[in-house]
């Protein structure tokens, strides 16, 4: 099989599952929340394996602490996924409002430049994102994550789809 149908193929599976999760942003707000999870864990595992085999030293200590951090929150993620998949929505609500407010500083510091409403606009955006998600945190925590998971797969299928494309014409 050449490889642009190999991308090509794939972009269609990601468009398919994104179609699917955006069709069931619950499900897939849990799927995320189990991934990110499962990725906490492992590595919480990995770095308390690394404290423990590492030379005596203050790295040793904060090491395993963090590590410790990461298999805790992991496991409070994967036995409690809504709780978890709210947790993590409000993390990305404070980012958005966050970041919001910094393009809007960018915007109005360039307001003399021709990227002013750009910036100005991307900024307003993501900053309303934010405030959305703070608006009602229980029904954006169980399915916003899952929307943002659909879109991205969608996006990244349709940027398989045009590499395996231009890759066939090359």
């Amino acid at each position: 099989m050449k490889i642009w149908l190999i991308w090509l193929l794939f972009g269609i599976l990601l468009i398919a599952g994104g179609v699917l999760a955006l069709a069931n942003p619950f499900a897939a707000t849990l799927a995320v929340d189990i991934l990110v999870g499962a990725l906490f864990v492992l590595s919480g595992i990995v770095q308390l394996l690394v404290a423990f085999r590492s030379d005596a030293g203050d790295g040793r200590v904060w090491t395993g602490l963090v590590g410790l951090l990461a298999l805790l929150l992991g496991i409070s993620l994967l036995f409690n996924p809504v709780a978890g998949a709210i947790s993590l929505t409000l993390v990305l609500g404070i980012l958005l409002l966050v970041m919001g407010i910094f393009r809007l500083f960018l915007a109005w510091m360039m307001r003399d430049t021709p990227v002013f409403w750009l910036l100005l606009l991307s900024g307003a955006v993501t900053f309303l994102i934010g405030v959305l998600i703070f608006s009602d945190v229980q029904a954006a925590g169980t399915q916003l994550l899952g929307i943002l998971l659909g879109i991205d797969l969608i996006a990244d299928g349709l940027g398989f789809i045009a590499f395996g494309l231009i890759a066939r014409k090359l």
